[in-house]
């Protein structure tokens, strides 16, 4: 398992859950504290999906207690930080369209799409079958697609 590739994947993926850069980072390093520490995982040669379940319970750990935000507030916060306007309001709409997916259909979406997951390994992620995984990716682009009212088409 390359380590650098999974801490990039699983910060992709946490970023995606927490919209907080910082936050995602401090998560995926507590995530690597306890693969390390736990040494039940590293010899059944799953430690790809064990990587994950770790970070998504530290994840969901985290809104459970998480306060909200007024962004008033806070009026030095970087914008986006897209160079690129389109790309930039493209990136927003889609952060939009998916939080409205149901949170099982996001986090396959996003597994997929975001770090490049196979569906096998987000089956073992999730602990359901690829044939699922796949079942449920399906629905999640539906419903993908109609939250963009076909405003994006795949040529984009």
């Amino acid at each position: 398992m390359d380590l650098k590739e999974q801490y990039d994947k699983l910060l992709r993926y946490c970023y995606m859950r927490t919209k907080d850069s910082l936050l995602a980072e401090d998560i995926v390093q507590e995530t690597f504290l306890k693969f390390w520490q736990s040494r039940s995982y590293k010899d059944t040669g799953k430690q790809m999906a064990y990587l994950y379940t770790i970070a998504g319970n530290l994840c969901k750990d985290v809104f459970r207690r998480k306060t909200i935000l007024d962004i008033e507030a806070y009026p030095d916060l970087p914008a986006r930080r897209d160079s690129e306007p389109e790309n930039a309001i493209d990136g927003i709409v889609i952060e939009e369209a998916l939080e409205r997916l149901p949170e099982d259909l996001r986090e396959i979406v996003v597994l997929r799409y975001v770090c490049g997951i196979s569906a096998a390994n987000i089956g073992k992620v999730m602990g359901i079958s690829r044939f699922s995984v796949n079942r449920r990716l399906k629905a999640g682009l539906a419903a993908l697609k109609g939250l963009l009212g076909g405003e994006y088409s795949d040529d984009r």
